[in-house]
């Protein structure tokens, strides 16, 4: 995770660098900057699943032509999963809390969510070829496609619902 913190403050402009020196407006601009890199790793992630989702819209075709009603209610069930991992991805938090809030979101919280964000990339290049899968498989193989393209989008938005609880502070930390 710190790797990717300090290639994104090593590009930061002369005024940003003068920012992160000023008493006071340190601490701020610090915590800008991890929101800013967690941002950055979520657009990321979203063109990564956004391609995926619609390699596994190419199924559906396959999936008319089969008849199988079971198959279509499965792929029917793959894309309502992908449609809520998506809509996660867009608009998970980005560590704003209000001067008021009960809870307040630290920088050790910030650098989990990034380092939370950055290891999900390895899992949007795993949906990515699951649902590419899907797209090019067989008829009789396109079952055990779906299922596991399914669950890798289920462990997924597991791993985006512990990443809110913990912003929430009802989770691990």
């Amino acid at each position: 995770m710190a790797e990717i913190y300090k290639k994104a403050t090593s590009n930061l402009r002369l005024l940003e660098k003068l920012e992160l020196i000023l008493p006071g407006y340190r601490g701020y601009k610090e915590k800008e900057l991890r929101r800013e890199t967690d941002r950055l790793i979520r657009d990321y992630l979203i063109s990564k699943i956004q391609p995926a989702y619609r390699d596994f819209k190419n199924a559906m075709k396959a999936i008319a032509l089969s008849g199988d009603q079971t198959l279509a209610t499965e792929y029917n069930e793959v894309q309502a999963i992908f449609d809520r991992v998506i809509s996660k991805l867009k608009t998970m938090s980005y560590g704003y809390t209000g001067f008021f809030d009960l809870v307040k979101v630290e920088e050790q919280q910030l650098d989990k969510m990034i380092e939370f964000d950055w290891n999900l990339v390895s899992t949007a290049e795993r949906i990515q070829e699951k649902a590419r899968n899907v797209a090019k498989s067989d008829p009789g193989k396109l079952r055990e496609a779906l299922d596991d393209l399914k669950n890798e989008l289920l462990s997924l938005e597991d791993t985006l619902i512990n990443r809110e609880n913990i912003i929430k502070g009802v989770g691990e930390k």
